[in-house]
């Protein structure tokens, strides 16, 4: 990129004649990240009069956007999805990139509601993201991106003498899974000694029947297999007491299958072991579920002290007793 104005990005592209062509594209909208949304995009105007949607966001979220019925995307799905385990293994943070082409019909009657949601002055973040979500469907699979986020000096040393002092210690974080727990060891939080659980809320029966629509089922099965997998770790941990077998836990699990622990049916539950645990770890999370954990927590009855750097950490501060 040569140049940006806030309608005009230029670049220097290289094509297949092998020179250096100086190109300019148009950009008519901007559709802003936020985590709920957990992608952002931007819509182009090419030189050759075609429209395109770019868009990035959490891998989660860019897949269940994917068009199922281009070829393309069901074969750099797998190799895609390998990729970001690698990068999350490697502690990387790691972004989807997709896109789609737009008819120009389509997206002229789409901006008229979408200009008028931005000018809405009631609910107008609610109506943006309907709007948006009108237009953020059928992608096509480009690939991912990983950057490091390094950790602050003195942050292992530090959770390390919170656990010594006998704090359990829960780590809310909108990292994926894989990320998440090369941090976690980095960090102390999670040992080799540690005996670790890792709950999901994926599986292929309930991806197939999301993929048909049907969305009560697969939500019954998802629930229904996190009560079994909660009941099993608790069955573990039972049987070593009963042993006489004195054991640290680590809890490790998605923001899917928090989504089913937080419920009414099985919260309880996942208190019961989580509380049992030497570290919780929940991965994938958004700033609603870290609030709700948070208000779990508290009503244990122990003191909790909730510690954020941003925005997202604002729910789960205040639900804290003490906040920072």
């Amino acid at each position: 990129m040569i140049k940006r104005t806030n309608t005009i990005i230029t670049l220097h592209e290289r094509l297949p004649d092998d020179k250096i062509h100086e190109t300019e594209y148009e950009v008519l909208n901007i559709l802003e990240f936020n985590s709920t949304r957990k992608r952002m995009s931007v819509i182009i105007r090419t030189p050759e009069n075609r429209i395109i949607l770019y868009c990035k966001g959490a891998d989660t979220v860019i897949y269940e956007r994917l068009d199922r019925r281009h070829p393309l995307n069901e074969k750099f799905k797998e190799v895609t999805l390998q990729h970001m385990e690698d990068f999350g293994s490697a502690g990387l943070r790691t972004l989807c990139l997709s896109y789609t082409e737009l008819d120009p019909k389509f997206y002229d009657e789409w901006n008229e509601r979408f200009i008028e949601a931005k000018l809405s002055m009631v609910d107008r973040a609610a109506k943006v993201d309907a709007i948006s979500e009108q237009v953020e469907k059928g992608l096509r699979l480009l690939g991912c991106t990983a950057i490091e986020d390094k950790l602050q000096e003195g942050v292992p040393q530090c959770i390390k003498t919170l656990a010594d002092a006998g704090i359990r210690l829960w780590v809310l974080t909108g990292d994926k899974m894989e990320t998440a727990i090369n941090i976690g060891y980095a960090c102390s939080l999670i040992t080799d000694e540690m005996t670790q659980f890792q709950l999901t809320g994926s599986c292929a029966e309930v991806d197939i029947l999301e993929a048909d629509g049907r969305h009560e089922d697969a939500t019954r099965v998802a629930a229904d297999r996190l009560g079994n997998q909660l009941t099993k770790v608790q069955r573990t941990m039972e049987e070593d007491a009963a042993a006489g077998i004195i054991m640290s836990y680590a809890l490790i699990i998605d923001g899917k299958a928090l989504l089913y622990a937080l419920s009414p049916r099985l919260r309880q539950q996942f208190l019961a072991v989580g509380i049992k645990c030497a570290a919780v770890l929940c991965c994938r999370v958004s700033p609603l579920q870290k609030a709700q954990v948070t208000a779990l927590v508290k009503s244990y009855g122990d003191t909790t002290l909730a510690i954020g750097d941003g925005a997202n950490d604002v729910g789960m501060i205040q639900k804290a007793h003490i906040g920072k």
